[in-house]
């Protein structure tokens, strides 16, 4: 919003009390025929409308005046400023990524049809989400797993959970034993519909697309527009030698796919400098593994709570502009899971030790997550 100093030379908003009596202070040295101005006569409420009115008017001028620039423009109005600049908002995106099914010793040959539903089990707060096979696939009985594409139910970065939660099928499917998500399984990042204020910004760097010549910010105006894509980090000081430019990509589930790099190097490859050696490559993931154990008052009931600390952890990794994704603050994560568990005596993170601060260009994701529960010991 612009600042009021600003909106009050423009569109000064008196209170109504003071445009009343201004108002009939100019009526009365103005000789007007009507003398009475007390309140309950017919000429008050009629006056008293009409500088309603003139108020909320003056208020809507002020609004609209300061949604007229990308800077102070709110909600909707940053959309449609944006199209000013040839800025869309980036829509929400699917997760697509490949599960992985074993089969038990002596299985007989199963076909799993496209549509099967897989899902994770229900999250604390009773969700589960839902990803169905994309194409038929099957386990001969002398296979001993085998990978079956999946896309989520709906849109939404929600969907590209950490390794180990998909673990279940709405249907018995014989002969497997095991169904599980790798560390690696996305293919293609799902992705929340984008953020206004990411949209903001991009639209504020559109001046960068303007370059005659092909600089760092052009380039990474040209990739951040791609869904999918949370940031671009450009390189243009020659990290490969006289000429060459990489352009590090951070998706929204971390590390950037193949898919969604070709979909980035296509985008790219219409403002590439003619001289310009490209490099189109994913921001380095680390899996870091998380041990942490909860102690609760001795007459307090432990369901749920293992639970609880897991979302915990888990939502404190998500992958976010609300993160500084290089780093792993302990203190943070202590807050996280006492703001879901408050009734908690004490935290203990076992692993990692300390806190975690790496390069630039490297997103912190969650490996293997270990939650143990205990109580507090009774005073003899």
């Amino acid at each position: 919003m612009i600042s009021n100093k600003i909106l009050d030379a423009i569109f000064p908003q008196p209170m109504l009390d003071e445009l009343k009596e201004q108002t009939i202070a100019e009526l009365e040295s103005e000789g007007f025929t009507i003398t009475n101005f007390r309140s309950g006569g017919v000429f008050h409420t009629l006056l008293m409308v009409s500088l309603e009115i003139y108020t909320e008017l003056t208020g809507l001028f002020r609004r609209v005046l300061s949604n007229m620039f990308v800077k102070h423009a709110e909600d909707v109005w940053i959309e449609l400023k944006a199209q000013d600049y040839g800025k869309t908002r980036k829509p929400a995106s699917k997760t697509k990524g490949v599960l992985t099914l074993a089969g038990d010793v002596g299985h007989a040959t199963l076909t799993i049809p496209a549509g099967t539903t897989f899902r994770t089990d229900r999250y604390i707060h009773g969700e589960e989400l839902r990803y169905f096979s994309t194409a038929d696939v099957t386990l001969l009985d002398t296979l001993e797993e085998i990978q079956v594409t999946v896309e989520a139910e709906k849109t939404g970065t929600l969907y590209n959970v950490p390794q180990g939660r998909i673990t279940n099928c709405t249907r018995h499917l014989e002969g497997v034993k095991s169904i599980t998500n790798t560390s690696d399984w996305i293919t293609l990042a799902g992705a929340d519909i984008e953020d206004l204020e990411l949209l903001r910004e991009r639209t504020l760097n559109s001046w960068a697309d303007l370059a005659t010549g092909t600089t760092a910010a052009k380039y990474k105006s040209a990739a951040e527009k791609v869904t999918g894509v949370l940031y671009a980090d450009v390189d243009q000081l020659h990290p490969r030698g006289q000429g060459s430019v990489d352009i590090i990509i951070t998706s929204t589930a971390g590390e950037a796919s193949e898919e969604l790099l070709s979909q980035v190097e296509e985008a790219v490859q219409e403002i590439k400098g003619e001289y310009d050696n490209l490099l189109i490559k994913s921001a380095e993931t680390v899996h870091q593994d998380v041990s942490v154990t909860v102690e609760l008052p001795e007459l307090i009931s432990g369901e749920g709570v293992s639970e609880k600390a897991r979302y915990a952890v888990e939502n404190y990794f998500k992958v976010s502009t609300s993160r500084k994704l290089n780093e792993l603050v302990l203190l943070d994560l202590y807050i996280a899971i006492k703001q879901e568990i408050p009734v908690l005596k004490n935290i203990k993170i076992v692993e990692p030790a300390m806190d975690i601060k790496m390069p630039k260009g490297n997103v912190i994701l969650l490996g293997e997550l270990s939650v143990t529960v205990t109580w507090e010991e009774r005073d003899v």
